[in-house]
């Protein structure tokens, strides 16, 4: 028994596929209830912000090619809350955010980053265009590369020359009218539990949990990792608290929490790929019970 809990958390390829499947037949009442095209767009989104997520992985050396865990991860977790089988929006500017992270770790120790931090930077302000509040996370950035030993000043210059030309961007769209202005109302917030329903504040509850119980432990363990893997984990547990916070007081409830789950998963991922043990073994048996906690719940007791 502790030998299977030990490597329980490395599923084999059948394991995977079975998991998939089974994400996948969760998203059926959500084809029924809302925009058939709506949520075919967001489910193709959320495998490719799993691909990505996959890739960024596996080339940063933390899994192999054959190890399928992160993709798994973040299709389940989102599978299994139908509130974000619509949210496509979130899932592109998830696909930006991983995207953002592959660049900034790509400057991980590098004298010049100023072309990456230009990239990332506008990167960053163009996805705020259909989630609002990531504009929050323009500061994270410098705090990145200070992390990743790489910032200096033409890597400040950089980020502000992005930040100009998305300003730009937009005074010529919002001149000509040719797009709204997306950041209105950007100041006025409002308490995670004072919207939605209950059914959102569980599904929420759960994931602010998971997430920070593993944020805990990345912290924790920070200074005994590899100095690769440190700095995977520090990035991650950063954008993991910057997210918690856009999700605790939203501008727009929902729209920010793919961007707090993946954040998640990438702390669950390098928690899960340390070394074998049976802690992690039974973690991530917690982990997928409390995912379907999440979705049991509201869906067969609430609404009885």
């Amino acid at each position: 028994m502790g030998q299977l809990l030990k490597y329980i958390s490395k599923p084999g390829l059948p394991a995977v596929i079975l998991l998939l499947v089974g994400a996948g037949l969760l998203w059926l009442p959500s084809f029924a209830d809302h925009a058939f095209g709506t949520v075919l767009l967001t489910m193709l989104l959320t495998l490719l912000a799993a691909a990505i997520m996959q890739t960024f992985f596996h080339r940063s050396g933390l899994t192999r090619e054959t190890d399928m865990l992160p993709l798994l991860l973040y299709v389940v977790s989102v599978s299994v809350f139908p509130a974000l089988h619509t949210q496509w929006q979130s899932q592109v500017a998830v696909c930006a955010l991983l995207i953002i992270l592959t660049v900034l770790f790509r400057g991980f120790r590098e004298k010049d980053t100023s072309e990456q931090a230009f990239l990332s930077t506008l990167l960053l302000l163009l996805a705020s265009m259909l989630v609002p509040d990531m504009i929050w996370l323009f500061p994270f950035i410098w705090i990145a590369y200070i992390i990743l030993s790489a910032f200096g000043f033409r890597t400040m210059l950089a980020t502000l020359i992005a930040l100009a030309v998305f300003a730009i961007y937009l005074g010529i769209g919002l001149f000509f009218e040719k797009i709204d202005n997306p950041f209105l109302g950007l100041l006025d917030r409002q308490f995670i539990f004072e919207s939605g329903d209950p059914e959102e504040w569980i599904m929420q509850a759960v994931l602010m949990f998971m997430g920070c119980y593993f944020f805990i432990i990345s912290v924790i363990r920070v200074d005994r990792d590899s100095v690769r893997q440190q700095a995977v984990l520090t990035l991650f547990a950063l954008f993991f608290a910057a997210t918690i916070a856009m999700v605790i007081y939203p501008m727009l409830p929902l729209k920010t929490l793919p961007l707090m789950l993946a954040m998640l998963t990438g702390l669950a991922v390098t928690f899960f790929r340390q070394n074998e043990s049976v802690h992690r073994g039974i973690v991530f048996l917690l982990y997928l019970l409390l995912l379907a906690a999440g979705y049991l719940v509201p869906t067969l007791i609430l609404n009885i």
